[in-house]
C-alpha cells in the first residue's frame, strides 16, 4: 500500500494525463483534508480532486434517504437534553445518582460509546453479556434510542450510505472516481462497514498508510511544563533560523489539555505566529465567559465571586440597568464595596449587607469630624456610600431580571427571555457575541422533543455547546500549528516538536471508567468488536502516538517535563520516547535512565531549572532578553542601571540564595539612620509582639502598613475573630450597664435577671452579626448561638467566683492607655477590663481571650514574655500606677479555653527583664533587622506562617534562607530579642 504522500504524487502525475479526471481522497479529519489539499496544490492542480472525511461522504450518499423517511439530524442539544431526561428514569443502584448534574453527560458519553461500537438498539445485546451497571445503562440506552428515533447521528449516516451502496441507490458514487482512503485512527462499527462496502463497490479503491518515520530525532528534558512550552518556542525559532517556513513547523502535544493553553501563550509572548487547533474554545472568550457567568448567577445563588466575575469579564454595555435608570459600571469600586459589606451569597444578602454598609456610612458622616484629614475621610465615606447604593440598585435589577427565568419553561420561551437579558447587559458589538448567541439559539432545537429548561439544565447544556465551538484568529498555513497529537493522522511537516511526551499523556492512557467497570465492556466486546474496552483504548492510543511520530519528515524533537510545577510530582518520559532515545544511546533502557541522564550532546538537552533554561538557546521573549542582559552586565562587573527591568530580580535571587543577610531578606540597616525606623509616637504592644515573632511580619504590618484584603467567605461557623469581637462587645455593654446601676457590689453574685439581660444583649449582637453575614450558614447558626450563650452564662459564674476570690469589682472597661512609657517607648492601646478592691489597693488588669490557651506561655513561668512575642500584660500593668499592687492576667472566657486564667505578677526582676526585652526589640527595629522567621514546622506549613496575613508575599524558601544566614552577625539584633526575653547567654 502506498503512503499518503506517495499517493499525492500519483494523483499529480495523473493530472498531467487527464486534468479533470475525478479523484476522491478520504481523509481522517477535516484538518487532514485541508492539509492534504494544500500539499497537492504545491505540486499540481487539484481540479476535480475532492478531499472529504468519511462522515461527509456518507452525508452526500445517505442523507437524502434519511430525509425521505422523515428523519432529521440529531443536534447536540437534542441528544444532551434527551440523555438528561432519560437519566432521571434510572433504576436500581443508579437511581441514587440520577439527579446529580453531571450524570446525564456521563450517560451521553456511554451512549455514544455503545453506538460507535455497533449497538443500534438495546435489544441487540444478549442478556448474558450484561452485568452490573451495564445492564441499566443499556436499558437506558434503549430508551434514548427510542426517544431519538426521529433523528439520525453520524453512525446512522454511515449505515444509511452503506445500505444505499448495497441497494445500488448511491448515485453519487459515479462522481467519486478513483478513491484513496487514509483510515481514521479509531474505526467505529459503522465506518468499518462503510469502508468495506465502498471497497467492493467502486472500481478503484486504494488504501493508504502513513509515511514511515524517517526524521532525525532530538530530545529535550525540561524542568516543568511551562518551561517545556518555552523550549518548544525555542525549537521553532531554531527551525525558522534554519530556513524552515512557518507552515512547515508543528507543535504536537500529549493528551494533557493544559498544554494547549501553555503553548498558545508561549508563542504569543514570543510574537511567533501560531495556529492553535481546533482553536480557542468559545467558552473561554470574554463573550462566552460573560453569557456563562450570567447563566450561573441564579444557580450559584448570586455568590459575590460569580456576580463580580460577570461584571468583570463580560463585555458589558456602557450603562447597566438599575432601579433608577441605566448607570455606568464601576467594577473595581463595586468589588471593594461588596467585600467591605461582607457580601457572600444570596439575593437578599446583597440588599441587606449593602444597606447596612450605607447605614454605617451615614452614621459616620453624621459624627463631628476634626483634624487635618477630616474632609478627605468624609469624601471617602460619601464615595463608599454612593457606590454601595449604585451597586445595590444594579444587583437588585439583575436579580429581578434573572428571576423571570428562575422556573422551568418551554425551551423556546426560556431562550427568548435569556437572550433578552443578554441584550440588556452585553455589548452587541463584542467579539464572539454573535457566535455565542447562535449557540444559545441552537439550544432551541430541543423544542423538537417538547423540551423545557430550568436555569441549571440550560447552563450545563450551554457550557457544553460553547466548549464544543472553537474560534481561530488565523487560518491553517499562516503560522506554526499547535495541536493535540491525536489529530495528527494525515499531516506532514518538516519540523515537529512533540511536547508532553511523558507516560500517561503520550500515548494517552485508557482514561477512567465512569459507572461501568472495564470487564463488562470486555465481555460486550466479544459480540461487538468495535466497543471500546481498556485494551482497545490503549491499542488505539499507541497507534495515534505512532502516527503523530510519523508526521515529521526531517526533524522530530521530543520534549518531556521532569517535574510538575512546584516540584509536587515527578514525570517520566513515555516508553515511546525511551525507545527513540535508545536508538541514539543503547545504554538508555528505562525512563529513569533517560530522566536522570546528565549527558549533554547534540541530540539531548536538559535544563537544570526554569531560570537556567531561560539563559540558553535563542531568546524567546522580552522577559528572557531582559534577564540575560541583566546577568551579562553583572557578569562583566558592570552595574546594571537601577531601572533595568530585570536587574533587581536577578539581584534578589542571588541574595536570597546566599549566606548573607541582605536587603532582600529584610536587612534595612542601610536605612538605620532614617527617622522612619525610629518608633515615632506611640505603638501597640501587639505590634512589638509581631517583631518578636517575625521581623518580616512587623515590617509589613507596622512599617509598610500593608492592608490585608479579606475576602468574604460563606463560612459554616462564625469566624473566630468575629466571634471574639462579638463576645467582647457583649461583655463590655453588659458590664457598663451594670456599673451604671452601681453593680456588682464586692462579692455579689450574678443572679437570674443578670443572666437574662446578658442573653438579651447577646441575642441582639448575634442578630446584628447575622444581618452583616458574620454568623455562618443558617444550618449551623443556631448551634453557634447556643454555644455563645452557654459560654457567656458560664463566664458569669466564673466571674462571680473570681470576684469573691479577689474581693475586687469591675472598675473600667476598654480603658485607653495614656502616658505609658517603657524603655523609651510610648505605648497605646485598650485594656479590656480593670477590677479594683474597694480600698483601691489592689488592681486586676484583665485581657479577655475567646480562643484556646495554645501558644500562650505561663506568665509566671521561666519565659513569661514568650521570647518577646507576648508583651501585653506587663505593658498593661504599667498603665495602672495608682494601685499599691497590680496584677494582670489573660482570662480565657470560653469553654475552648476552659475559663483558665494565666496570671502575671510583676516583680522587680521581671520588670527589669521586660524593659530589656523592649530595648532589644527597639534596638532590632532601629538596626533595620527584619528577617522572615517561619518558626517550627506545623503540619504542611510553619507555626508563624499558619495564620500570617503576609504568607503569600513571603519568600517560599524562607526556612532554608534563614538557616543558611544564621551565622551572619547582621541577624544578631533580631536573635538578641529571644535571648534577652529568656535570659539566655549569648552564644
Amino acid at each position: 500500500m502506498p503512503d499518503v504522500f506517495e499517493a499525492l504524487a500519483q494523483i499529480a502525475t495523473g493530472r498531467k494525463a487527464d486534468p479533470l479526471a475525478p479523484v476522491t481522497v478520504i481523509a481522517p479529519s477535516h484538518l487532514a483534508a485541508i492539509h492534504l489539499r494544500r500539499r497537492l496544490a504545491e505540486i499540481a492542480s487539484f481540479a476535480a480532486v475532492r478531499f472529504e472525511t468519511a462522515p461527509r461522504l456518507a452525508e452526500l450518499i445517505g442523507a437524502g434517504h434519511l430525509a425521505a423517511k422523515g428523519r432529521s439530524p440529531l443536534a447536540r442539544p437534542i441528544g444532551d437534553y434527551v440523555a438528561e431526561e432519560v437519566a432521571r428514569e434510572s433504576e436500581g443502584v443508579l437511581a441514587g445518582v440520577r439527579d446529580l448534574p453531571g450524570y446525564g453527560r456521563v450517560l451521553r458519553q456511554l451512549f455514544r460509546r455503545l453506538r460507535r461500537g455497533g449497538v443500534r438498539n438495546a435489544g441487540e445485546v444478549p442478556p448474558e453479556l450484561l452485568s452490573g451497571h451495564l445492564r441499566e445503562v443499556v436499558r437506558l440506552y434503549g430508551r434514548f434510542r427510542d426517544r431519538t428515533s426521529a433523528f439520525y447521528d453520524e453512525e446512522d449516516l454511515l449505515d444509511a450510505a452503506t445500505d444505499a451502496i448495497l441497494a445500488g441507490r448511491a448515485g453519487a458514487l459515479a462522481d467519486l472516481g478513483s478513491i484513496y482512503v487514509l483510515p481514521p485512527g479509531a474505526l467505529t462499527a459503522a465506518s468499518a462497514r462503510f469502508f468495506d462496502t465502498l471497497r467492493s463497490a467502486v472500481p478503484s479503491y486504494i488504501e493508504l498508510t502513513d509515511p514511515p518515520p524517517a526524521a532525525e530525532e532530538r530530545f529535550v528534558l525540561a524542568p516543568d511544563p511551562a518551561t517545556e512550552a518555552r523550549e518548544a518556542v525555542r525549537e521553532a525559532l531554531r527551525a525558522l533560523e534554519g530556513g524552515v517556513p512557518l507552515h512547515e513547523i508543528a507543535v504536537l502535544h500529549g493528551a494533557d489539555e493544559t498544554y494547549g493553553q501553555l503553548l498558545r501563550e508561549a508563542f504569543e509572548l514570543a510574537a511567533v505566529p501560531a495556529v492553535s487547533l481546533p482553536g480557542l474554545s468559545l467558552a473561554k472568550t470574554p463573550a462566552g465567559r460573560g453569557v456563562l457567568a450570567l447563566a450561573l448567577l441564579t444557580e450559584r445563588d448570586f455568590a459575590r465571586g460569580t456576580v463580580m466575575d460577570f461584571l468583570a469579564v463580560a463585555p458589558l454595555r456602557d450603562r447597566l440597568p438599575s432601579k433608577d435608570g441605566p448607570i455606568h459600571a464601576m467594577t473595581a469600586a463595586w468589588d471593594r464595596v461588596s467585600r467591605d459589606a461582607g457580601v457572600t451569597r444570596g439575593a437578599g444578602r446583597w440588599s441587606r449587607a449593602l444597606s447596612a454598609l450605607i447605614a454605617d456610612c451615614d452614621a459616620d458622616l453624621a459624627k463631628p469630624w476634626a483634624g487635618n484629614d477630616a474632609e478627605r475621610r468624609q469624601r471617602a465615606l460619601e464615595y463608599q456610600r454612593d457606590q454601595a447604593a449604585r451597586l445595590r440598585d444594579v444587583v437588585e435589577a439583575l436579580v429581578e431580571a434573572m428571576q423571570a427565568i428562575a422556573h422551568p419553561m418551554p425551551a423556546g420561551k426560556f431562550i427568548e427571555a435569556f437572550l433578552s437579558i443578554v441584550d440588556s447587559y452585553l455589548d452587541s458589538q463584542a467579539e464572539g457575541l454573535d457566535r455565542a448567541r447562535q449557540e444559545i439559539e441552537r439550544l432551541g432545537t430541543i423544542d423538537a422533543v417538547s423540551g423545557t429548561f430550568d436555569i441549571g439544565t440550560f447552563e450545563r447544556m450551554l457550557r457544553a455547546n460553547l466548549e464544543a465551538v472553537s474560534l481561530r484568529e488565523r487560518k491553517v498555513g499562516e503560522g506554526v500549528v499547535i495541536a493535540d497529537h491525536r489529530s495528527a493522522p494525515g499531516l506532514r511537516f518538516r519540523r515537529v516538536i512533540l511536547c508532553g511526551a511523558y507516560e500517561g499523556s503520550f500515548p494517552a492512557g485508557p482514561g477512567p471508567e465512569p459507572l461501568v467497570e472495564d470487564r463488562a465492556w470486555s465481555r460486550l466486546r466479544e459480540a461487538f468488536p468495535y466497543v471500546e474496552d481498556a485494551p482497545l483504548r490503549v491499542e488505539r492510543a499507541i497507534e495515534a502516538a505512532r502516527r503523530a511520530i510519523a508526521t515529521a519528515s526531517e526533524t522530530l524533537v521530543w520534549t518531556s517535563p521532569v517535574y510538575q510545577p512546584g516540584g509536587a510530582r515527578e514525570y517520566y518520559p513515555s516508553h515511546l520516547m525511551v525507545e527513540a532515545a535508545a536508538r541514539r544511546d543503547p545504554s538508555i533502557r528505562t525512563a529513569s535512565d533517560l530522566r536522570s541522564s546528565a549527558r549533554a550532546s547534540d541530540w539531548l538537552r536538559r535544563g537544570s531549572s526554569p531560570l537556567a533554561t531561560m539563559l540558553t538557546g535563542p531568546t524567546v521573549d522580552h522577559a528572557e532578553f531582559g534577564l540575560r542582559d541583566a546577568i551579562r552586565l553583572r557578569a562583566s562587573r558592570r552595574q546594571a542601571p537601577r531601572d533595568h527591568p530585570r536587574a533587581r530580580a536577578v539581584a534578589m535571587l542571588r541574595a536570597r540564595r546566599s549566606d548573607r543577610f541582605t536587603e532582600w531578606d529584610g536587612n534595612l540597616m542601610a536605612l538605620a539612620d532614617d527617622q522612619w525606623l525610629d518608633l515615632q509616637g506611640s505603638v501597640s504592644p501587639t505590634s512589638l509582639e509581631n517583631y518578636g515573632d517575625c521581623g518580616f511580619r512587623y515590617l509589613c504590618r507596622s512599617l509598610w502598613k500593608l492592608n490585608v484584603v479579606d475576602e468574604p467567605e460563606e463560612r459554616e461557623l462564625i469566624e473566630p475573630k468575629a466571634r471574639g469581637t462579638l463576645i467582647h462587645s457583649v461583655l463590655d455593654r453588659f458590664f457598663r450597664e451594670q456599673q451604671a446601676r452601681g453593680r456588682p457590689a464586692p462579692g455579689e453574685p450574678w443572679n437570674g435577671d443578670d443572666r437574662r439581660r446578658l442573653l438579651e444583649i447577646t441575642d441582639e449582637a448575634i442578630d446584628d452579626a447575622a444581618r452583616r453575614g458574620l454568623t455562618g450558614l443558617d444550618v449551623y447558626a443556631n448551634h453557634e448561638t447556643r454555644a455563645i450563650r452557654a459560654d457567656l452564662e458560664a463566664f458569669l459564674e466564673a466571674d462571680t467566683a473570681f470576684r469573691r476570690e479577689t474581693g475586687a469589682v469591675p472598675f473600667a472597661f476598654e480603658h485607653a492607655m495614656t502616658g505609658v512609657e517603657i524603655a523609651g517607648v510610648a505605648f497605646r492601646g485598650y485594656i479590656d477590663r480593670i477590677d479594683r478592691t474597694p480600698d483601691g489597693a489592689v488592681a486586676w488588669v484583665i485581657d479577655y481571650k475567646s480562643g484556646g490557651t495554645f501558644g500562650y506561655p505561663d506568665p509566671d513561668g521561666d519565659d513569661p514574655f514568650g521570647g518577646g512575642a507576648k508583651l501585653q500584660l506587663p505593658v498593661y500593668v504599667r498603665a495602672v500606677e495608682d494601685a499599691a499592687e497590680t496584677r494582670a492576667m489573660y482570662w480565657f472566657i470560653t469553654r475552648k479555653g476552659g475559663f483558665a486564667r494565666r496570671l502575671y505578677v510583676p516583680t522587680p526582676e521581671r520588670e527589669e527583664r521586660f524593659e530589656q526585652t523592649v530595648q532589644a526589640i527597639t534596638a532590632g527595629i532601629r538596626a533595620g533587622a527584619f528577617p522572615a522567621v517561619p518558626g517550627n514546622e506545623d503540619g504542611p506549613t510553619f507555626k508563624n506562617c499558619k495564620f500570617c496575613d503576609f504568607d503569600r508575599v513571603c519568600p517560599r524558601r524562607r526556612a532554608d534562607n534563614l538557616e543558611a544566614k544564621e551565622g551572619d552577625p547582621r541577624l544578631g539584633p533580631w536573635f538578641a530579642v529571644g535571648r534577652v526575653a529568656r535570659e539566655e547567654t549569648e552564644p
